[in-house]
Order: C-alpha cells, then structure tokens, then sequence
C-alpha cells in the first residue's frame, strides 16, 4: 500500500512535469484506487474534458494504465463495458532515477543509444519513425545513411532490453468466473470491493495488457529480418511483403522505456541481484 509520504512525492514529481490538473487527477488515483471517468470527474470536480486531458497525459508517460471491463447493470438491463483507470505508483518514483538510466545506457552502449532513450523518457512512448525524426532533428542532418544508424542503435536498445513495445492501451478484462466463494455471497452485489480484490483486478490489466514476450522486444528491420533473433521472418501466410512490414512496424509500433530492466541493473551494480 502507498504511504501518505509516498503520494506526496508523486504528486510532486507529477506536478513538477506536467502541472497542477494532472497531478490533481494522480492525486485523486493515488488515494481512491482504480476509478472510471465518472468517479473522477466526482472526485476532482474538473471538467471531464480536463480529465481526459490529464489521463492522455499520464498514460503517454507511463503513469496510468486504462482497462476496460463488463458490468453488470442488473436485473434486466444490459451489461455494459466500463473504462477504468489504475495509477502506476512505480512507474512515477522511477521518474527520479531517469539520469541513472541514461548513465547506464551512456556506460554500456553508447552516446547515439542514449541520446534515442533520452527522446523515449522525455516523451513516454514513441513510434521508431518518431525516435528517428526527433534524432535527425537534434542533428541537422536527415541522410539515409544517419537514419540507417539511429535505427541500427535503436535495435542495441531493443536487443539490450532497455526498450520494449508498450502495453495494449486499454485491454478487456473477461469476467471473472461465475463461481463465488461463500463469503463473497454474503457480502451481496452491492457490497465494497476488498484492497485484495481491487489489487487483482489490476494486476489482471497489466497482465493483458502486456505484450506476449516474444513479441516484446521484437522489430522488423528493412530486410524483413526479426532483430532481436537475427532469423528470418516466413511470410508464406501473410499478405503483406517484407519491406510493408517494416514500414508497419516502424510508423505504428510503439516503444517505451523497460523500467524494469533498468532496475534489475541498478541492483546488480549494488549488488542486490541473485
């Protein structure tokens, strides 16, 4: 559970990025837990159109995580699909340790690797060809043999581990099974929502939302080629060519930071790895 002191420091560091209406948002996800628009909009007394402001805000930058799941509307009315949101608490603290991340890629890749990340931290998520521009930017120079090697870095990133493709931004949780245990019957449907029940349901999001393994740290590069297996790709079964793939990959995927491999190597450099 989330300290008084620990809220404070995130409200902070949130209000300190991306100003008082979003971290009034996190403040009120922080303290009431995984809430709807609604509840927001009842917590917060903002405007619903601020709010969705500050939730786009904070699930580009990897703070929030937005689910979607059926309830029930009782007897005779149609279940409907309801949007909630979960604070990252986490993914907020780490915010705090971004110079250490760079630090780490700047050790063990190399200036170019860290410049890409630096990009990915100072904007959540971002498609490759977004990565690739804002690089070409900074640099002033656009040739296809500078973009050739901002790609070639960012597959260090990817292979490394330091970057992954983000999660589904709002994945569905499937009911949960029928069965009920006897206490739950006891409570009633109109009964409050245990820590313990609330704690699943949202580690149920991430988990659907995060991407199978084999996918998460897999790109396509020009060459129709799986980086992160150095195999070629079959397509027999896929209508789309190589090189559309590449494309595909490189204008829709989205990347972000990998925190927790980042911290698995500050604890091994401190020595607290097994």
């Amino acid at each position: 559970m989330v300290t008084q002191y620990g809220i404070k420091l995130a409200v902070s560091l949130i209000s300190a990025h991306f100003g008082d209406l979003v971290s009034k948002v996190c403040d009120c996800l922080l303290r009431k837990g995984t809430l709807t628009l609604p509840d927001i909009t009842r917590f917060t007394e903002l405007s619903p159109q601020q709010i969705k402001n500050s939730l786009l805000v904070l699930i580009q930058h990897n703070c929030v995580q937005a689910f979607s799941i059926q309830r029930d509307g009782g007897f005779g009315v149609t279940p409907r699909i309801v949007t909630h949101y979960a604070v990252l608490f986490d993914n907020i603290l780490h915010r705090l340790r971004f110079s250490k991340f760079l630090a780490i890629v700047s050790e063990e890749l190399d200036k170019e690797c860290e410049e890409l990340l630096e990009g990915l931290l100072q904007h959540g998520r971002l498609t490759l060809e977004q990565i690739i521009f804002r690089a070409i930017s900074k640099q002033n120079e656009g040739s296809a043999t500078v973009q050739d090697g901002l790609r070639e870095s960012f597959v260090k990133l990817v292979n490394s581990h330091y970057v992954e493709r983000c999660p589904a931004s709002e994945p569905f949780l499937a009911p949960p099974d029928e069965e009920e245990t006897p206490l739950s019957k006891k409570r009633g449907a109109k009964s409050a929502k245990t820590a313990e029940q609330t704690e699943t349901e949202e580690q149920r999001a991430l988990t659907a939302a995060a991407p199978m393994e084999a996918k998460r740290f897999s790109i396509i590069a020009d060459n129709g080629t799986d980086v992160t297996s150095g195999e070629k790709r079959k397509h027999e079964d896929l209508e789309m060519d190589e090189e559309t793939m590449a494309k595909v990959c490189e204008k829709e995927v989205l990347w972000r930071a990998n925190f927790e491999e980042f911290i698995h190597r500050l604890r091994h450099k401190v020595g607290f790895a097994p």
